[in-house]
């Protein structure tokens, strides 16, 4: 045992701090977006309208070193609005999944602790909530409170945090209700009420710690739901705060490079090949995450 373990340890350990340096990075990137774009994302000069990326050369087109990426048809810079729409993905993931898992983790806490007609009620309210069809209710609540909140940059993310916070608890609360319907047959929980522990104390102290690696497990692998999620609407052409000129994007997002690219394939697919591959980079790396903490807590 005490040289196979080492081993398996360190296989693991590389794919765990592979995926911390790529999330660093990303991070990185959306703190110094604004330093690290060339240009104005949101600039527009019909003059450079349409250009392909700096190696395409050819009879129509040709590209520059100045938009590595291309342009699109509002001669907008490519990177400069992939470099934003990281600060948006990241914005979502660090925002999104952990509101998210505070309202499992409350509901979930409240309904297996207490039993009896409260978890009822909140079972039954579960599978209301499950019951709904996901992206349409969240495209719903994205069309009646985008452009509810102030004009910051990241407003148009709050009504899509708020949104996938609204249909995605259920999951992580039934995991949570069960896990303390479990825990209230141990010993120590039995203890702790014998003993006089308040309600508080028992789930903070001796409930709570013993369902935070679930959780742990349970953010890493959702965080890429919410970014795919942003994709998806974007792709489809839901933009998370009302379009623009000509129905164009407002918020710099993966999505809105997404609903962009799908009609520019053929003159410059780097337009939605590299936040699709950036997507598919970042969700990876949050399951391995996820996949780490998983083989961690089950030993």
């Amino acid at each position: 045992m005490k040289t196979t373990l080492p081993q398996k340890k360190a296989k693991t350990s590389k794919a765990y701090v592979f995926a911390l340096v790529i999330i660093a990075l990303f991070v990185l990137v959306a703190i110094f977006a604004r330093q690290l774009a060339p240009h104005d994302p949101n600039a527009r000069s019909f003059k450079i309208s349409a250009l392909p990326p700096m190696w395409v050369h050819n009879d129509y087109m040709m590209g520059t070193a100045d938009h590595p990426l291309g342009t699109d048809r509002y001669g907008r810079d490519i990177l400069s609005r992939y470099l934003f729409g990281v600060r948006t993905a990241v914005l979502l993931a660090f925002c999104a999944i952990p509101a998210t898992a505070l309202l499992g983790i409350l509901v979930g806490m409240i309904s297996g602790y207490l039993g009896g007609r409260t978890d009822r009620f909140l079972v039954l309210l579960m599978d209301i909530v499950q019951s709904l069809p996901g992206i349409m209710f969240v495209v719903i609540i994205i069309l009646i409170l985008r452009n509810r909140f102030p004009p910051v940059w990241f407003s148009g993310c709050l009504t899509l945090i708020i949104g996938f916070s609204v249909v995605s608890w259920v999951g992580l609360a039934r995991m949570v209700r069960a896990q303390v319907f479990q825990l209230k047959n141990e010993l120590f929980f039995e203890a702790a009420v014998s003993l006089g522990a308040t309600r508080w104390r028992i789930i903070t102290r001796h409930l709570f710690p013993n369902i935070a690696h679930l959780v742990l497990v349970w953010i890493a692998n959702n965080v890429p739901a919410i970014i795919l999620l942003e994709g998806i609407l974007g792709y489809i052409g839901v933009s998370l705060v009302s379009a623009g000129i000509d129905n164009e994007f407002t918020v710099m997002s993966w999505g809105g490079l997404f609903y962009t690219g799908r009609s520019t394939l053929s003159s410059n697919p780097m337009i939605l090949l590299v936040p699709a591959a950036s997507l598919l980079l970042l969700s990876m790396s949050f399951v391995l995450i996820g996949d780490h903490y998983h083989r961690k807590f089950s030993r």
